[in-house]
């Protein structure tokens, strides 16, 4: 096993991911640094770590799959295998020995371990990954979700993380290493569907665990996340999908994309919106460089292209994920997933809020231009504020027949609260009866932040607005 690891300005963790190299008790297990930039003092750092490893420079910056490819050419022969790691993962003690006894029961061509967080490892990251047809991810387990050995079963999955992956030397040869034009996301489905394509299995080991602080959006302010991750997702969708599936494949991904881009548009998304469609107009651009990687790919099927839609995820990853965390609430008001919704409402609320009110004015427009018919509890006020206070000091109560009953107490209070109408009582009037209205729409907005979840927050907010 050769673990290859692309290093590039490490953080304080490093000393960590370091000592669990250094813990690996494989019997034949060597430790190759991509040292990508500047390096310092990492080459020391290393060595003093983890020692009989191999440092080697990477000029520039390509990405983490064009350095890792470095290997095909600096470790000869095709028997063994290859680990690739981030630098920001610390493997658990055995890993690497599980992983391999897995190779060979499960008679697979890559496996991954279980990830968790680095602050938090009882809290699960990813224990593989799910693809839908139009290459989204479903993560397969929920933010903040606890290990609890829910998923400790060997399975056969599409893809595993590139944080750590291992893949056996030969197939990685055969299907061409990582794809170069891949900087970061999305390096790993394209590797794993590849396999696929060439008849490997892929297969989660949980039993193997490492902790992973997956931070490249901090790391890297420089680089559009978003954009890339939907240009290579595209990129990967159009170029591995078999001919026959690509005719109706295309035309949903370009609908679900244009939707995407009107729906992020709607909500005020706009950077979201701009990814979405720049990766979509891209891809004429990359017309040519996509049909030749296409008859590249021809030459790996070795099975059907069908074989390979049966693994992966039916209907929308995105929607099934989305779906799932939907009805998940976490136990304590100030637990993270909590905090996480409240923080992340974004401008959703707000629309909805601008939506509701606009429907509330066309539809009162005849009430608030003339004003509420006076009837039954709707009577109007009185002439002026000093006959309703006159009124209520005279001993005499004027509504109906009349009588000598004390006035309602809120005959005196509507006389101060003329105020803030500059006096006019028939703008009163209006006002405190559609006010009542708009009140009990911000009461069943707050009432509905008992719930973990944006979307059933603003539920309970329209069907309460809706109703007659």
């Amino acid at each position: 096993v050769v673990a290859v690891m692309v290093v590039h300005e490490p953080g304080p963790w490093f000393d960590e991911v370091l000592a669990g190299l250094a813990t690996q008790d494989h019997p034949n297990f060597k430790a190759l640094f991509l040292v990508v930039g500047e390096p310092g003092d990492l080459p020391a750092r290393i060595r003093d770590s983890v020692p009989n490893s191999f440092v080697r420079g990477v000029g520039g910056n390509p990405g983490f799959g064009a350095a890792a490819n470095e290997v095909l050419r600096l470790v000869e022969g095709d028997n063994g295998f290859f680990c690739f790691l981030h630098d920001d993962i610390a493997l658990e003690p055995g890993a690497v020995r599980l992983m391999v006894e897995e190779v060979y029961r499960s008679n697979a061509g890559i496996v991954g371990p279980k990830l968790v967080e680095w602050d938090a490892p009882a809290v699960l990251q990813h224990v593989g990954l799910g693809v839908d047809r139009l290459g989204e991810i479903d993560p397969l387990v929920e933010p903040g979700e606890v290990d609890q050995e829910q998923h400790d079963a060997v399975r056969d999955i599409f893809a595993v993380p590139s944080a750590c992956l291992m893949i056996r030397a030969d197939l990685f040869r055969t299907i061409g290493g990582f794809d170069p034009a891949i900087e970061f996301h999305g390096d790993d489905i394209d590797l794993c569907w590849r396999a696929h394509l060439s008849g490997a299995r892929v297969v989660v080991v949980p039993a193997a665990r490492a902790r992973h602080r997956e931070g490249l959006a901090q790391r890297r302010p420089d680089i559009r996340h978003s954009a890339q991750a939907a240009r290579n997702r595209m990129r990967t969708v159009i170029s591995l999908t078999g001919g026959r599936r690509l005719l109706w494949v295309l035309p949903q991904l370009v609908l679900i994309t244009l939707a995407e881009v009107l729906a992020a548009a709607v909500m005020g998304r706009v950077r979201q919106a701009g990814a979405a469609l720049s990766a979509l107009g891209g891809l004429f651009v990359r017309l040519p460089a996509i049909f030749a990687r296409r008859r590249q790919v021809a030459q790996l099927r070795e099975v059907p292209d069908t074989e390979v839609a049966g693994l992966q995820v039916r209907g929308s990853a995105r929607l099934s994920s989305y779906l799932r965390a939907r009805g998940s609430r976490a136990t304590d008001p100030d637990a993270s997933q909590e905090r996480r919704w409240r923080e992340t409402a974004g401008s959703a609320p707000v629309l909805a809020w601008l939506s509701v009110l606009v429907l509330f004015i066309i539809g009162s427009r005849q009430l608030l231009s003339s004003g509420v018919p006076r009837f039954a509890e709707f009577l109007g006020f009185g002439p002026s504020p000093a006959d309703m206070l006159r009124d209520y000091s005279s001993g005499w109560n004027g509504h109906g027949l009349g009588g000598t009953d004390a006035a309602p107490t809120g005959v005196a209070l509507v006389a101060p609260a003329s105020v803030a109408t500059l006096f006019h009582l028939g703008l009163l009037h209006t006002v405190s009866i559609l006010g009542l209205y708009v009140a009990g729409m911000l009461g069943a907005y707050r009432l509905g932040s008992v719930f973990p979840s944006v979307r059933a927050r603003l539920t309970v907010f329209i069907v309460y607005a809706a109703v007659p």
